[in-house]
């Protein structure tokens, strides 16, 4: 086991790191008083009941997090805290993917003004970005976490032997968030992606959790300098605007926020080409990351005005105008207010027409 701190704002968050699913038992005894809230499905695997025998009555399983990530859930987790008769110096683990940490987070921060929190991400897109940084939230008339607060955990727990569970696709979910993380970085990081797909392809167990820890670093770095997102702290962004704007076009079939993200860096890094920011050299490489790894984006629809329109509406705006986090090289992103929403609509609807699935 290997511990990190992270720094968020005026807190420091313990980052430890388990390979085995039973050592979780030892954790969760640590408590006098522990409420979980599981994802159900997570909630199937065989170690993770084991570790939670004698805990049965303490338990709040979550069905399909991204769709139930509600103020109607909310609420029922809320009043399930309030029968447990929780304390403040009590603590909830939350257990699953990025939904269900920041629904359960949400409730810890707003249930009697804040209870002790520890996240335990089990997908691999949690582990290396939705529990760090101490943002909560649940989804409001289609938007992604359009309501939610800045709310740091004691400790967040990353157990390696989650991932394995994990489908294809699944993984790539979370590995783009390592692929955004590399490219804010620098190119010797996405080289490095680059050189080692093979093992990042296999799992290699070693390489990937080197690989989880080096993207950890980088977002924390960036997070330690402004936890509120004032300023660097919204390059985190790259990508996501245009991924919103994806997401939302496809709110009745959801699709995976890390495949939505994917495009997304590929949106970013072709309108930085025709802006003329970024250099050929760097464009090369970031083509060359995006096309090693076997996404499957068959299902997900690309409409070019719902995208633009979601776009105009993302909470990362900070006015009237869609901003946009693009490259002036690999490692040196820079955010660009658009001036010319037609430029952009007409950008997406290309990007579209000449996009390869």
């Amino acid at each position: 086991m290997q511990t990190i701190i992270i720094e968020n704002g005026k807190d420091k968050v313990d980052v430890l790191y388990h390979q085995d699913i039973d050592n979780l038992k030892k954790e969760f005894s640590l408590r006098s008083k522990s409420i979980f809230v599981i994802d159900h499905k997570v909630f199937q695997n065989k170690q993770l009941k084991d570790a939670l025998v004698g805990s049965e009555e303490n338990i709040f399983l979550i069905k399909d997090p991204e769709l139930n990530k509600s103020f109607k859930v909310l609420e029922k987790i809320l009043e399930f805290f309030h029968s447990k008769k929780l304390n403040r110096n009590d603590t909830i683990f939350a257990v699953g993917g990025g939904a269900v940490t920041d629904l359960a987070a949400f409730a810890a921060s707003i249930f009697k003004r804040g209870i002790n929190l520890t996240l335990i991400p089990t997908s691999l897109l949690a582990q290396v970005d939705a529990t760090i940084g101490g943002k909560t939230g649940i989804n409001f008339h289609g938007i992604k976490n359009l309501i939610g607060s800045f709310y740091n955990p004691k400790k967040i727990i990353i157990c390696t032997g989650f991932l394995s569970s994990l489908n294809d696709q699944e993984y790539l979910n979370g590995f783009s968030e390592i692929i955004k993380h590399s490219i804010l970085k620098s190119s010797d990081e996405c080289l490095n992606l680059i050189e080692n797909s093979e093992k990042i392809n296999s799992r290699e167990e070693t390489f990937l959790r080197e690989l989880i820890e080096r993207s950890l670093k980088i977002k924390t770095n960036v997070i330690s300098q402004d936890f509120k997102e004032k300023g660097q702290r919204k390059f985190l962004n790259f990508g996501h605007t245009f991924a919103h704007g994806i997401e939302y076009a496809n709110k009745e079939n959801p699709v995976l926020h890390g495949h939505a993200v994917h495009i997304g860096m590929q949106m970013a890094t072709e309108f930085s080409i025709q802006k003329k920011i970024i250099s050929m050299e760097d464009y090369q490489i970031c083509k060359d990351l995006f096309g090693l790894f076997g996404y499957d984006f068959t299902k997900i629809k690309l409409n070019a005005e719902e995208i633009f329109q979601a776009m105009k509406l993302d909470k990362k705006n900070d006015s009237d105008k869609v901003t946009l986090i693009l490259l002036k090289s690999i490692g040196s992103p820079v955010a660009v207010e658009v001036d010319d929403e037609n430029e952009l609509l007409s950008f997406l609807q290309e990007f579209i027409d000449n996009f390869e699935r």
